[in-house]
């Protein structure tokens, strides 16, 4: 092997531990921004989060006011059907009244 070839093989040999150096190095910085990037990022989610918590107890009010509005429509809806019934009874006692009060029409009169 000539002088010049052991030069250049050792030349490769620290090119190639230098690059492998500067490698590991380029790796640890991504991995260092990756390791911001989930901080970063769980952070965000954990603001997420509590403003989602903070939403729940206007909806759960909202929820609450619904459920009355429905309970008083149901109770329209039973007290129009009482008057119902009772506009029924009225007008089959209406009617009742005045076949008994008036006099029937006359034969030749229909």
């Amino acid at each position: 092997m000539t002088n010049d070839t052991k030069w250049i093989i050792g030349t490769v040999v620290v090119l190639a531990g230098l690059l492998a150096t500067q490698f590991a190095a380029q790796i640890a910085g991504v991995n260092t921004r990756i390791d911001d990037v989930r901080t970063d990022l769980t952070a965000q989610i954990a603001g997420v989060n509590a403003r989602i918590d903070d939403l729940s107890a206007p909806v759960d009010r909202i929820e609450t006011r619904i459920d009355r509005i429905e309970t008083r429509l149901d109770g329209f809806d039973d007290r129009l059907r009482s008057v119902e019934i009772a506009f029924g009874k009225v007008d089959q006692r209406l009617l009742t009244l005045e076949r008994v009060i008036l006099p029937a029409p006359e034969r030749g009169d229909e």
